[in-house]
């Protein structure tokens, strides 16, 4: 199945903001696009271990709800349906797409473009779609380019590095400075 990621997008632009659906409304819509595939849905257990396995388990219901209201308002739950193989592990496919999607918030997917257009690739790369105009290494290099975790790590190392910078050009300040003051006392 081929996903129309740009107009995914502009569907979802065009929906008014709404507060966010409660989890339990959440879960049942997800469970609904895996019903009209004609696959059996994660049970509450699924669920719970789903939860259960998430590092931050607030973070994890917004994600939900997230998923819940893109699916809703968007083509993409139609779409969804279609794509999905007749032999995919709902629990699997869905544990898949929220470790991947871990680090964004909510409010990250509905505000920052680029969050929300990685949010969508990684649904579609878990339910084995293709973006539209796109070789499947076109989605997987442009994915990467769009991947938060990266930036995050990335960042990490930069703000590393600075500090590195830092510690080494204070100690060299010191070692001039004492160097400095025992010049001093050899000339009095």
């Amino acid at each position: 199945m081929v996903f129309d990621i740009k107009d995914i997008q502009k569907q979802l632009s065009a929906v008014p903001l709404v507060s966010p659906y409660p989890h339990d409304l959440s879960v049942a819509i997800i469970c609904d696009v895996f019903r009209v595939a004609g696959l059996r849905p994660p049970s509450r257990a699924d669920w719970a271990g789903l939860e259960h396995t998430s590092k931050a388990a607030g973070l994890w219901k917004e994600q939900v709800g997230m998923l819940a209201h893109v699916l809703t308002s968007t083509t993409l739950g139609e779409d969804s349906a279609q794509a999905l193989r007749k032999d995919a592990d709902a629990k699997v496919l869905l544990a898949l797409f929220f470790t991947r999607v871990e680090p964004l918030t909510a409010e990250m997917v509905r505000s920052n473009a680029f969050r929300q257009e990685e949010f969508l690739r990684k649904w579609v790369h878990a339910v084995q779609g293709q973006v539209k105009g796109e070789t499947a290494m076109e989605s997987d290099a442009r994915l990467k380019k769009l991947d938060y975790r990266a930036a995050l790590k990335e960042l990490e190392r930069a703000d590393e590095a600075r500090k590195r910078e830092a510690d080494k050009r204070l100690k060299e300040l010191q070692e001039a400075e004492k160097r400095a003051a025992d010049a001093r006392g050899w000339r009095e």
